[in-house]
């Protein structure tokens, strides 16, 4: 496209590179703001809520890690970190999967540490 636009006009360059912005910055606002279907909903591709293990750990995300998990995602959401680790186990590379919020130091509440809160995805023995 460049090679099309060498010796024309700066004026046509600055057009192309803006319309393709414009389309660009488009389909980014509306893929933020699609979202899942509600559940319960009668309507295709909406499925209903099904119970899902959710269980407290009551060992650090530290702790996590230093048992082999991995982190396989990361974003913010409310003021916390919140990863996703996976850690594979026994024999048969069955995979347990975590969910952690990582809380950082803030002075305005006085916490001085960072903290965190994790959550089993799996059950580690389902099946036996």
């Amino acid at each position: 496209m460049r090679m099309w636009l060498k010796g024309r006009s700066g004026f046509l360059e600055g057009l192309v590179v803006g319309a393709i912005s414009f389309f660009y910055m488009e389909s980014i606002a509306v893929a933020g703001a699609l979202s899942f279907p509600e559940s319960g909903v009668k309507a295709p591709y909406s499925p209903l809520a099904i119970p899902t293990y959710f269980q407290p750990i009551d060992v650090s995300l530290e702790a996590l890690l230093d048992q082999h998990y991995t982190i396989i995602s990361a974003h913010e959401a409310g003021g916390e970190e919140i990863v996703v680790l996976a850690r594979k186990e026994g024999p048969m590379e069955a995979r347990l999967h975590a969910i952690c919020a990582l809380t950082m130091p803030n002075v305005e509440t006085d916490q001085t540490v960072v903290t965190s809160r994790c959550w089993a995805l799996n059950h580690p023995r389902k099946g036996e």
